[in-house]
Parts: structure tokens; C-alpha cells; sequence
């Protein structure tokens, strides 16, 4: 739910404040003969400031020269801008497939681990346009700095003629741009674990443990033990009981040898007395 509400709000405002800033610089320059001239110098995303142009007095008549900007840095600042509008479109498509089509999303087990790859990859990408952008947008802030741009124009070199900044690049809406693009990697990587657990892949894992060497052991004792009694009454032996004698009235009675079960036979009256167990071997 998190993520349904708060990445597609996050990656609005990243690409936001980034994709739609301009800045502008005035700077008023009065020559030696008090002529003034007020330049206005904009610059805006993507911030290819080597093709930013402006005209500045030489405070030599009419004369005047046009300087650029230097510096190029619209690689970082749209590889920002893609990740932060990549993010929005597929935190959207995936709220409406969670939401309206959830038995497609669970089929096979497909859905989540998809969502779960993706989320690695946006977790990625957040953090290494958000880290490229900063330090752009340090470079941008030093390339239109207004003292710096100063030093550019010759009338300002010059002590006789005086230079005044009216209007200096106001940095708030950059600055929140790469603040939400390093809330966006913490909240894309917070995600990873609960897209993880949609997958199910950890209970895989958990469904056959491991067993001790101890454990392992006890268990062959026990089997070979079963083993052992189980086939202690084998190779044709069976369990009889020798015959009676009854020393009163000198009577004499013979276990019977049948194929069934082994039965013990006493003489009626005779006193409960028993001889060894024999072992009969039945080939």
C-alpha cells in the first residue's frame, strides 16, 4: 500500500522539479560615462549552459560582446527525468494489474517475480541517476554562478565600471528534486522485501531442513536395530518348547512339529514344569 500510493506521488515530484526548472541571472552593469545596461541571462532543464548566450556592454560606445556559458550537463540531469517518469508509469501499471487483475498477476507465479526483478532494477537506477545527479547539479550551480559569471564580462574586469546583481538562480526546486530522488531509491529498496515475499521463493527454502549429523546417526541406530528384529525369527527357524515330563506318573509329551503356528502342548494335571527352548531349523 505504500508503494501504491507513495511511488508514483515521489516520481511526480522528482521529474517535477527537475524536468520543469529555469533559472535566471540579471546582473546591471553602469560604465565610466554612468550608461547602464541590465542583462538577463535564462537557462533551464536540461542544462546544456554551452549554448546559453547573452550580451554584455564593453562600455566602449556602443560596443558590445556575447559570451556563452560553459558547461554541459544534460546527460545526468535527463537520465534522471527517464528513471523518474520510467518509475511513475510502472508503479501506475502495476497498482492497476494488482488491483483489477489479480488472478493474471498470481498465475504461475509470474507476476511477483517480475514485479520483485523490477523493483531491483528501479532500486538500482534511483540510486545511481539520484548520486549523478547531485553532483550535477553541484557542477550547474558553480557554471551559473553570478560572481563567476561576472569575471566573464570585460566591463566587469574593469574598476572604472561597476557591476550590480539584481536577480540570482533560485536552487529550491533542484535541491527537492535530488532530496525525492534519494527518497525514491529508499523507498524502492525498502520494497524489495515485501516484493520478495510475494514470490513465495523463500518458503521454498524453508520446506526440507537440513538435519544434524547426531540426528543422522540416531536415525541409522534405530533403523538398523529395526532391521535386526524384524529379521531375528528368519532363516527357517522356529521357537518351540521341549516336552513336559511328568515324573509322578512318568508321561511324556512331544511338541507338535506342524507348518502352523507353534503351539505348547502339556500333559492334563502335570506340574508346570518346562524344559530348554529348542531351535527346529525348517528347510
Amino acid at each position: 500500500m505504500c508503494m501504491v500510493i507513495f511511488a508514483p506521488l515521489f516520481a511526480v515530484l522528482a521529474f517535477a522539479t527537475c524536468g520543469g526548472y529555469s533559472g535566471q541571472i540579471m546582473v546591471k552593469v553602469e560604465c565610466l560615462d554612468k550608461t547602464q545596461n541590465n542583462i538577463s541571462i535564462s537557462f533551464n532543464y536540461p542544462f546544456r549552459l554551452q549554448q546559453v548566450h547573452f550580451t554584455a556592454p564593453l562600455c566602449e560606445k556602443t560596443r558590445k560582446e556575447t559570451l556563452f556559458l560553459e558547461g554541459d550537463y544534460a546527460s545526468s540531469a535527463q537520465f534522471f527525468v527517464s528513471v523518474s517518469v520510467l518509475a511513475f508509469l510502472y508503479s501506475l501499471l502495476a497498482t492497476i494489474v494488482y488491483f483489477f487483475y489479480q488472478n493474471k498477476y498470481r498465475e504461475k507465479n509470474r507476476g511477483p517475480v517480475v514485479d520483485f526483478l523490477v523493483t531491483l532494477a528501479f532500486s538500482s537506477m534511483w540510486l545511481v541517476s539520484s548520486i549523478a545527479w547531485a553532483k550535477t547539479l553541484s557542477g550547474v550551480k558553480t557554471a551559473t554562478d553570478v560572481h563567476q559569471i561576472m569575471l566573464l564580462m570585460s566591463a566587469c574586469r574593469a574598476q572604472e565600471n561597476t557591476c550590480e546583481v539584481l536577480q540570482e538562480p533560485i536552487w529550491t526546486n533542484l535541491n527537492m528534486s535530488a532530496a525525492f530522488g534519494f527518497l525514491n531509491f529508499l523507498l524502492w529498496a525498502g520494497n524489495i522485501w515485501f516484493a520478495y515475499k510475494e514470490t513465495g521463493l523463500h518458503k521454498s527454502f524453508q520446506r526440507y531442513p537440513s538435519r544434524t549429523p547426531s540426528e543422522k546417526r540416531g536415525s541409522f541406530r534405530q533403523f538398523s536395530q529395526t532391521s535386526f528384529d524384524q529379521s531375528g525369527a528368519g532363516f527357517g527357524q522356529r521357537l518351540y518348547n521341549q516336552g513336559s515330563f511328568d515324573l509322578s506318573s512318568g508321561g511324556f509329551s512331544l511338541p507338535q512339529t506342524s507348518l502352523g503356528q507353534p503351539m505348547l502342548y502339556r500333559q492334563m494335571g502335570s506340574p508346570t514344569s518346562r524344559g530348554p527352548l529348542i531351535f527346529v531349523n525348517e528347510m
